[in-house]
């Protein structure tokens, strides 16, 4: 039996978990089932006589990326389980709906026959405040939230989800908890502002952000409740030695950051100060600070805090069989040890017959300083410059090319892949500073493959999981927009079909849900539960602006209080968006290029560039763009499987107008002739409905060293 020794973050509610220490009232929800255990290190638990269920070979298939508490409402008796009058109201969209484990288990028939074999739950599944639906403020974790569901309900759902052959990924936080810790004001602090306590005080900031500072800030308790596994600290560590830390650049900070780093607080937890959020703030001010004014952090580069909170990871592997995790803010925690809790995770893992444990997690950041995170890591100046080399890599490659040996991957992809979703904002026609890497999907491939290192930590072997979508938890609806529904199908083509990776859709995409239900017009998103609801509705018309698009064209969603439908179920199998994604899905099993073929090559582009007023110079190409997805040849073969090695012609535009578009077959002008991506006389024929076909003509232009290869499309 695989027994490490660490654990949970514990959290003294009222009416709630005193401790994670075994108490027979918890029995059936905590997953520490040690009942001599006093220190977190000591807690455990397992699955008795279970029969763990192996990895899949790959993980390239569609991902269903579901709330459960906003998906379907299976056992009503567990909606008020915290007996507060602020848990679950029909009249509100702010608290929860009451969706949970049962709800999902009941619906796997609908998620399945989408097409989908990968299913990741947002949120812990660990006790949050009573009103908190989206689950990302833990406030222990191995204390289920009892809305959900207890531990048999939780593992008959996984078996179950195993049994059709699928997987399920949790989220999960290394470092972040949801508690605030506020600061002490002094002398070398002069400016604050708002913020607010639940747990912890600090005098001078109880009311108030608290500034960044090396010297950190000084702490006392508002009463007489406490962490009782972590504890805070004042005294001053002069010998505290830091972990690695690197810029958004990409390159390790220097010797003007270095040089202030001259001892820490004696404390379990960083206590330097708070960010907004994530993404717009120095690297290391990220890794060290409170997120959001509302989450106190973890000292997880700590060995002693990393004992114990990297137990809690291994405790759900061993308690549910889970296939994988997806760690929120990843990039908030600091790069080598987030290597180290992977390893470990996936040394777990394969003690319970799982050898390719997924490790995904949010990356949001400059691209160069996600390159760190992704597999052993890469700065700018270990960039692999020629493609063919870069998709060749393996667990043999030149160490000096990586920042971390091989087996220390941090992350094996991004989960739900920002800088992809930027530039697809960009690619259909909002106007923000978002994108600045362009449009162009082969080059933006092109320099993943350069830039991050997507070999896995198991076989040694190149092997790319990105996941790419268009929606996620914490963003808007395409269909709330002015044609959203045409831009996010648009989207899907790019997302499913053409990038090289994990597709996944968040739940409701597949029914064009278009209600918002943010309070702030910084942090825009929708999350509509599938089953009926009346509050949706009755605040289903948005009058708020967003702050991070200009002139953003919002169009149905100002109209869903008028709309009878939103009230309504939401899991309809007959729904046009379903099944084109259906049709999507079942292409990437038909055509195995289109489902792992590395090679992408722009044949043609008929574009040219507007600049949007809130685009800060940057420009948004329009027009169409002929590209082919093939195996890399020498690397790829997938003889006997589905159509072989065929490889597949995209042809797209990203015109908001139709658009007669005419090409010169005789020209020598690339930008005046559609490519085709096969030899001329070839029937070709379209994959989506009407499947029209069409006989390729004869061009000036040839790919290889024989008339028998020449492409065209006229």
């Amino acid at each position: 039996m695989f027994r490490p020794s660490m654990l949970p973050l514990l959290v003294f509610l009222p009416g709630a978990v005193k401790a994670l220490r075994w108490d027979p009232e918890h029995v059936g929800y905590n997953l520490n089932e040690n009942q001599k255990a006093i220190e977190p290190t000591d807690y455990w638990g397992e699955w008795a006589n279970h029969s763990y269920h192996p990895s899949p070979p790959t993980w390239r298939f569609p991902f269903y990326v579901a709330t459960m508490d906003r998906f379907v409402d299976g056992d009503p008796t567990n909606n008020e389980a915290n007996g507060t009058v602020f848990e679950h109201n029909w009249m509100t969209n702010q608290a929860r709906f009451g969706g949970d484990v049962k709800g999902l288990q009941n619906n796997l028939d609908y998620i399945q026959g989408i097409g989908i074999k990968g299913i990741y739950l947002t949120g812990s599944p660990f006790i949050n405040m009573p009103w908190s639906g989206d689950g990302y403020g833990p406030l222990d974790l191995t204390l289920l939230d009892r809305h959900h569901g207890n531990i048999e309900d939780w593992r008959a759902l996984i078996t179950e989800i195993h049994r059709r052959d699928m997987y399920v990924i949790l989220d999960n936080t290394m470092a972040t908890l949801v508690l605030r810790i506020p600061f002490q004001r002094t002398t070398w602090l002069t400016t604050s502002h708002d913020s607010m306590g639940n747990l912890l005080s600090f005098e001078g900031y109880v009311n108030a952000s608290t500034p960044f500072s090396w010297r950190e800030h000084n702490f006392l308790w508002k009463s007489d409740r406490r962490y009782h596994d972590f504890a805070p600290g004042n005294d001053w560590n002069a010998s505290c030695e830091y972990p690695r830390m690197w810029g958004q650049d990409g390159y390790p900070v220097g010797p003007d950051i270095i040089s202030q780093q001259g001892g820490c607080k004696s404390s379990e937890y960083d206590q330097y100060g708070d960010i907004k959020g994530t993404g717009a703030y120095p690297a290391y001010q990220s890794q060290l600070s409170n997120f959001a004014s509302v989450q106190d952090r973890l000292r997880e580069w700590r060995n002693d805090v990393f004992d114990k909170i990297k137990i809690m990871s291994c405790i759900q592997i061993a308690m549910f069989d889970i296939d994988g995790f997806r760690m929120d803010k990843a990039l908030q925690t600091t790069p080598d040890k987030l290597a180290e809790f992977s390893t470990w995770q996936r040394e777990c893992a394969r003690a319970h017959g799982k050898d390719n444990f997924l490790m995904v997690g949010e990356i949001v950041g400059d691209p160069k300083l996600a390159s760190v995170y992704v597999g052993r890591g890469k700065e700018p100046n270990m960039v692999e410059s020629n493609v063919t080399k870069a998709l060749m890599a393996t667990n043999l490659t030149n160490s000096s090319s990586y920042i971390r040996e091989f087996g220390m991957g941090a992350l094996d992809g991004a989960a739900f892949h920002y800088d992809i979703y930027g530039a697809m904002t960009r690619f259909l026609g909002l106007d923000s500073p978002w994108g600045a890497y362009g449009v162009d999907w082969v080059e933006t491939w092109t320099r993943l493959v350069s830039n991050n290192d997507m070999v896995n930590s198991e076989t040694g072997i190149m092997d790319p999981r990105h996941m790419f979508g268009m929606t996620g938890q914490d963003v808007f609806r395409w269909p709330a927009l002015a044609n959203g529904t045409q831009r996010q199908l648009l989207g899907f083509f790019v997302t499913i079909l053409e990038l090289p990776g994990i597709p996944m859709i968040l739940y409701g995409e597949e029914q064009g849900s278009y209600i918002l239900e943010n309070l702030a017009n910084d942090y825009v998103f929708g999350r509509t539960p599938m089953a009926s609801q009346r509050a949706w509705q009755l605040h289903g018309c948005y009058n708020l602006s967003e702050t991070v698009y200009v002139d953003i064209p919002f169009n149905s969603s100002g109209y869903g209080c008028y709309d009878e439908s939103v009230s309504l179920d939401h899991r309809d199998p007959s729904h046009p968006l379903r099944n084109v994604l259906k049709r999507m899905y079942e292409l990437r099993r038909q055509f195995p290029t289109l489902n792992d073929g590395y090679n992408l090559i722009t044949l043609s582009n008929q574009t040219y560039n507007i600049y949007l007023p809130g685009s800060e110079g940057i420009p948004s190409p329009h027009g169409i763009w002929s590209v082919y997805r093939g195996r890399s040849e020498g690397i790829q073969d997938f003889t006997g499987r589905g159509q072989g090695n065929q490889g597949v012609w995209f042809v797209y535009q990203n015109e908001n107008k139709t658009v007669d578009y005419r090409f010169d077959c005789r020209s020598t002008n690339r930008s005046k002739v559609l490519i085709s991506a096969f030899a001329a006389g070839t029937v070709v024929k379209n994959l989506f409905y009407p499947y029209e076909e069409f006989t390729l003509e004869p061009s000036t232009f040839s790919y290889g060293e024989s008339a028998a290869t020449r492409m065209f499309w006229g």
